[in-house]
């Protein structure tokens, strides 16, 4: 059978997002790295063959664009620099403007209950958007009602019981200018704090244990009133010049309250808006698109840091040493950084992307023993839990096993999202797979507030699934009731 080259799909897409298909050798590292590549139909490297042959139907009306989980991956591993993750957004958006219908049906409806959630909101209001979310996929048959009403219902209910799932929504907007002027505090250590939605409600702990901290090492967080949604990945998959505005919004809020450095708890925050600012730098007509929208271009000298990097490098693992009071000693731990912390290493900044070693370091100044292990920067499914939870779970899994077998007690996180999928979803892993895990997942600002000797139930370690406490008393780290 001849095959004719087409070369309109590639242009197209080299005009969409710069992007240059035909750098593409074979090699197949993108696939290789992949970790949903089991689950594609069309692997990474058959995508960009197929995209260098204009092969237009058969790319939009696959499974793969839509099973993507951007965990940057392949786009951080790709010899030629081509930016993998990003063709993959653009053909999901050239995919949803032609009308074309998805591979894998929940997984748009998620973009567009998210993108309908923030604009009522401004902020993720997560009880709502698993509501309409479901009665999209119950409409569309796509809904497992078994797994609705034995797994995601009583969970649910336990959320609430913990205090980590809002009953009514957060608004959130623009404050006025009374609101807007929020005095500067001592820039050598005062920054900006953008909590991201999920802190002030399903990661409500990360945000307890943030504050707490902080006060500990003297680092004075200021959050912005007025904040909104970062647009996270249902804006990145929808709309390109949308998902750049909706962070741009906040830089602007941040620099209006006197700040140059924002600090950010959740990776997905983190590199939409520091995305947001590499895009505007290095595209002119991005930049002309938003200008005739908004009035705002970021300041040179603003900075967007993860907090893990704010504690590390600005705070310092000395100072962070002279605040410990009660030494972690004997505890055994893995470091987990996720996905978007490090990769692609041209948004971060990180140079050791893929082994890094600053929580690791962290860790030790606690007194506590970090342990070498293979699932440091792996994916553990992302947003791919709230429609394809079956491929989430299996990914969540290969992680806790890792870390029991190099026998870890814990595991430590930065990152909201994979605090949920391993803490929240570890009973029914156990029960899908035949596991019986009981690994405490600890968020690295809760570890740091234990070897402060600040009370745990401050710290939200009461709000986890998977009862830490145990471990706890038995390390002597907290009283035996």
């Amino acid at each position: 059978m001849s095959l004719t080259l087409q070369t309109d799909l590639a242009q197209q897409i080299k005009e969409e997002c710069g992007e240059n298909v035909y750098l593409c050798y074979q090699c197949r590292k993108c696939t290789a790295g992949c970790p949903v590549a089991e689950h594609f139909d069309l692997t990474p490297n058959q995508i960009l063959r197929a995209a260098q042959f204009g092969q237009k139907e058969l790319i939009l009306h696959s499974k793969t664009i839509w099973l993507c989980a951007a965990c940057e991956a392949c786009t951080t591993r790709c010899p030629q620099g081509i930016d993998i993750t990003r063709i993959m957004d653009v053909l999901k958006i050239m995919a949803q403007r032609e009308g074309i219908e998805p591979g894998v049906r929940p997984v748009p409806m998620f973009y567009q209950t998210g993108l309908r959630n923030i604009k009522l909101f401004g902020r993720m209001y997560e009880l709502g958007l698993m509501g309409e979310l479901y009665l999209r996929m119950l409409l569309a048959g796509e809904l497992d009602l078994r797994q609705l009403f034995l797994k995601d219902l009583p969970l649910a209910l336990k959320m609430v019981t913990r205090g980590k799932l809002k009953l009514l929504p957060t608004l959130a907007g623009r404050p006025g200018a009374e609101e807007k002027a929020v005095t500067p505090i001592e820039p050598a250590k005062g920054v900006a704090y953008y909590p991201g939605c999920s802190l002030h409600s399903t990661a409500i702990e990360y945000d307890l244990s943030t504050r707490a901290m902080a006060e500990k090492v003297g680092l004075d967080l200021a959050e912005p009133k007025g904040w909104a949604c970062c647009g996270t990945t249902p804006a990145h998959s929808t709309d390109h010049l949308l998902a750049t505005m909706m962070p741009l919004k906040n830089l602007e809020l941040i620099e209006e309250s006197g700040y140059s450095t924002v600090t950010m708890p959740c990776p997905s925050c983190f590199i939409r808006h520091r995305t947001a600012i590499h895009d505007l730098r290095d595209d002119a007509e991005l930049k002309e698109q938003v200008a005739a929208r908004m009035h705002y271009v970021p300041a040179e000298e603003i900075e967007v840091e993860h907090l893990l990097t704010t504690i590390t490098e600005r705070v310092g693992y000395e100072s962070i040493a002279q605040a410990v009071t009660r030494p972690l000693t004997g505890l055994k731990v893995v470091c987990y950084y996720g996905c978007v912390i490090t990769r692609p290493p041209k948004i971060t900044g990180a140079e050791n992307y893929e082994y890094p070693t600053s929580m690791d370091r962290l860790v030790e100044t606690l007194g506590a023993e970090s342990l070498d292990w293979s699932y440091k920067t792996e994916c553990c499914g992302a947003s791919l839990v709230f429609t394809q939870l079956p491929i989430a779970l299996g990914m969540s899994r290969k992680i806790l096993r890792n870390a029991e077998d190099v026998g870890a007690e814990a595991i430590v996180v930065a990152c909201p999202l994979c605090h949920a999928n391993l803490d929240m979803r570890q009973q029914q892993i156990n029960e899908q797979f035949g596991e019986d895990f009981h690994v405490p997942i600890l968020y690295f600002t809760q570890l740091m507030g234990l070897a402060f000797g600040i009370e745990p139930r401050k710290l939200g370690i009461d709000k986890h699934l998977v009862n830490a406490f145990p471990l706890l008393q038995a390390m002597g780290l907290i009283a035996t009731s």
